[in-house]
């Protein structure tokens, strides 16, 4: 089911979004490129394919481990490296490795050429658009605004919070939001052991 269109400022439409059933992100459009369709696993990105070109995200439980690219039968493996917050710091692969640093909110210059599927909170960043588009495509997060483009339906006066456009309440050091929705606490959301 289609339910969104991104246009240019002359009306060019630049890419078209499609939603599946459970209103999540299932496929998009770019303008002169092949269609991507994406595939989930437990509410998180897991695989993703365009024209020839397949790549597949491995992951235990929230930690995120490797990811598979494979185009025309060729396979590359590459390890990633994250911090408590999914972000992707590191690719590891046969050529070497390859660090990647982002700002607070995020914002990962496009010319640096991020390799890895997912990036800043182990999101996936649009390739047209440059936005994390959070809760499996639910709101579009601009990094280089810091906030998001639509008002979350939760605000003002449930978990969204006051500021229906805020982005975890100004602390992305200490936050995190992979719905769209809800700001998470990072030492909430990791698990302690007493080993």
């Amino acid at each position: 089911m289609e339910r969104l269109a991104m246009a240019s400022s002359n009306q060019t439409v630049l890419c078209r979004y499609s939603y599946d059933p459970l209103d999540r992100l299932a496929s998009s459009m770019p303008m002169g490129e092949a269609g991507i369709q994406r595939f989930y696993q437990k509410n998180r990105l897991a695989t993703e394919i365009q024209g020839t070109l397949r790549r597949t995200v491995f992951q235990h439980d929230d930690l995120l481990l490797a990811q598979q690219r494979r185009v025309d039968g060729v396979v590359d493996s590459t390890l990633l490296a994250t911090d408590q917050q999914r972000s992707v710091l590191q690719l590891v692969d046969k050529a070497g490795t390859e660090p990647i640093a982002y700002s607070p909110y995020g914002h990962h210059p496009a010319e640096s050429g991020l390799t890895s599927l997912l990036g800043f909170n182990g999101e996936r960043r649009d390739p047209v658009t440059g936005h994390y588009l959070l809760g499996n495509g639910y709101r579009a997060y601009n990094p280089v605004l810091m906030r998001f483009n639509s008002p979350d339906s939760l605000s003002p006066f449930d978990e969204g919070g006051l500021n229906a456009y805020g982005y975890v309440g100004g602390d992305p050091v200490g936050f995190g939001d992979e719905t769209g929705h809800v700001k998470l606490s990072v030492i909430d959301s990791m698990s302690w052991s007493n080993d």
